[in-house]
Formats: C-alpha cells, structure tokens, sequence
C-alpha cells in the first residue's frame, strides 16, 4: 500500500513523515512526500532530527 505525505515546501514535515513511516512500517507499506510549492533542498534541522532518532536520511530529495 502506498501513502503520499503533502505539505507546501517538502522540506520538513512532509519528508519527516515519510522517512519515519518508511523506517517504521510493515513490510508491503511505502511512504513518498510531495509539496505544492517545493523548496528544492531539505531543511537541515529536519536531517539532524532524523538523524538523532536513527532514521535514515539517504535518498531524501524534493
């Protein structure tokens, strides 16, 4: 099953999102993140925070 996060930047709440669902989920549940306005770079702090709670942050993009 698929889910698609949302947020206007893709920067931070939607990639959080995404990353931990992803990191947490059953096997056969797939998480991607999407904005309506993308900044085109993930904030730093969002990387630090995943970082600190041990989730990976490769493949993370806009």
């Amino acid at each position: 099953m698929n889910f698609l996060f949302l947020c206007t930047g893709n920067s931070c709440r939607s990639i959080l999102s995404e990353a931990i669902f992803n990191a947490r989920a059953q096997e056969g549940f797939i998480a991607c993140s999407a904005g309506n306005k993308p900044t085109a770079k993930v904030h730093p702090l969002t990387l630090k925070i995943l970082q600190n709670l041990g989730v990976s942050t490769q493949g993370l993009s806009q």
